[in-house]
């Protein structure tokens, strides 16, 4: 019984958070040049789970935390939510950027950069992407749109 009370629970949690997303990307999109939407060819890994290919909308969670990321697959099918650490980067830029790490045939998303940062939104890595930059090469795989 106390687990089926915690699943409904984690399920009422769930739906009052998309809920309250998609009034959210509403309203940021209204307010805020910074969420943009990006095509990305290729499955790749965040915080060691992998996501599809897929159109994503990318924004922040909220104004008052610029570190908190939210991707959106415009299908409404994946929903992620990263805490990042930013890193300036110079000048802002005309264009938005998803940086990727590549070994093999797996991509692991490293950094969002939006229109008009001047700044990089690192994602932390975790051990399993550590330990593949400690033994191998990766090439580098960024996707920009204007």
């Amino acid at each position: 019984m106390k687990d089926l009370d915690l699943k409904f629970a984690k399920h009422l949690l769930l739906t009052v958070f998309v809920l309250g997303f998609g009034a959210f990307t509403a309203q940021v999109s209204a307010q805020n040049a910074r969420v943009f939407q990006i095509q990305v060819p290729f499955d790749f890994v965040v915080m060691g789970r992998t996501y599809p290919a897929a159109s994503y909308k990318i924004g922040r969670l909220s104004q008052a935390d610029p570190d908190t990321l939210v991707l959106n697959s415009s299908a409404g099918k994946t929903l992620v939510i990263i805490r990042t650490q930013r890193l300036n980067s110079g000048a802002p830029t005309d264009f938005s950027t998803l940086s990727f790490s590549r070994y093999g045939e797996t991509n692991y998303l490293e950094a969002i950069r939006a229109s008009g940062d001047s700044y990089e939104s690192r994602l932390p890595s975790v051990r399993s992407h550590r330990r593949l930059r400690s033994i191998a090469q990766a090439k580098r795989v960024s996707i920009r749109i204007k």
